[in-house]
């Protein structure tokens, strides 16, 4: 789901400049490292990950009795896209620690990008609970079908981006 579309589906503006200070500087000096933009582009999917939790925890909160489905459609979808989250938190794991001088800094920074991806994750969800609530039923179910889906797959939606991420191999 890019940000074209779920600025269509929750009405609020999802614009990527709100992306998190602190890891946009990281990814964007890794990013700097070798021709092309690899920090945008693990930035860009990394996002898209953590807004689908923002909308997956907003419509539990709004619509608590829902909460199991969306759980279970929020699993579904995890389970085909295991692989895929955990290459991106190794690609990310990777950046901080090329972004960190020492296993201190990086423990030091780890949490720091934690904590932020979190913040951001939170935005994310307040934006949509702060929405009127006219629609909120029809739209948590579109997101249900839409997470069980097949155009829920990250690997096709972001094909070229991961694409370029991969021309970097991560280590065995």
């Amino acid at each position: 789901m890019r940000a074209d579309v779920l600025h269509k589906l929750l009405g609020i503006r999802l614009d990527k400049a709100l992306l998190c200070a602190g890891l946009m500087v990281v990814l964007s000096v890794a990013a700097a490292e070798k021709a092309g933009d690899y920090g945008a582009k693990l930035r860009e999917i990394y996002f898209a990950h953590q807004r689908l939790l923002a909308l997956r925890e907003a419509c539990d909160q709004a619509l608590p009795a829902q909460a199991k489905a969306g759980e279970k459609a929020y699993a579904a979808w995890q389970a085909r896209h295991k692989a895929l989250l955990n290459e991106l938190d190794a690609r990310l794991t990777l950046m901080i620690r090329g972004a960190s001088k020492d296993e201190k800094e990086y423990m030091r920074n780890v949490g720091k990008y934690e904590g932020a991806i979190l913040e951001y994750r939170n935005d994310k969800r307040d934006e949509l609970l702060a929405q009127p609530r006219d629609g909120m039923e029809q739209f948590c179910a579109d997101f249900r079908n839409y997470l069980t889906g097949s155009g829920s797959d990250f690997r096709k939606e972001y094909a070229e981006e991961l694409r370029e991420l991969r021309k970097r191999k991560l280590p065995q």
